[in-house]
């Protein structure tokens, strides 16, 4: 009876021994199984320049339209004038959230003044916050290769009780700038909330 006991602890000792060795390599092979996800790629210029997160940079390039009086792309009192904020994303792999801040109360001279502001390739921007403009941009306008272009509308009154500011703009040392800075990041399907001052 003894020797049967023993055989039968030794294959009980057996089979456990070949249970347990299979279950921990079952587990060591679950441990090294990789995967390889692409991680969704975030390249994006503006105005030519690559960014990556939060950019402040001056406006000083305006395009003139008109007044016979001035110097053909010459901003001066009367004219009117745009510039663009272009946006390209076209080596992004994710849809694309943006804001764009615009202190035009921060330019001294009073009859410069932001007339309107408009998404050029699709539908209006949202006013999110004071000076600040919210938009989107779809992973599927990326994957079709499309920029965003922003512009912004100003105009330069000529106001006769404002010569002496006008005047100093006109020095050759003065230059004419508007703060701005741009955010961009990843959209993920939040509402935009627009701003009700």
């Amino acid at each position: 009876m003894k020797r049967w006991v023993i055989i039968l602890f030794v294959i009980v000792l057996f089979i456990t021994a070949y249970v347990i060795k299979t279950s921990f390599s079952l587990f060591e092979s679950a441990k090294e199984i990789v995967v390889n996800n692409d991680i969704g790629r975030w390249q994006i210029m503006v105005n030519d320049d690559l960014i990556s997160d939060i950019v402040t940079f001056n406006v000083t390039n305006v395009q003139v339209t008109g007044d016979e009086n001035v110097r053909e792309n010459h901003f001066a009192p009367g004219t009117e004038g745009y510039y663009d904020i272009v946006i390209d994303p076209n080596d992004t792999e994710v849809s694309i959230y943006y804001e764009i801040v615009c202190r035009t109360d921060m330019i001294t001279n009073r009859q410069i003044t932001l007339t309107d502001i408009e998404n050029v390739d699709r539908e209006d921007l949202i006013l999110v916050a004071p000076y600040t403009y919210a938009g989107i941009i779809p992973l599927s306008d990326i994957e079709d290769g499309e920029v965003t272009t922003i512009r912004f509308y100003v105009t330069w009154a000529n106001n006769e009780n404002n010569n002496d500011v006008d005047s100093l703009y006109g020095l050759s040392s003065a230059n004419f700038e508007i703060p701005m800075s741009i955010t961009l990041r990843q959209y993920t399907g939040e509402t935009i909330v627009e701003y009700n001052s």
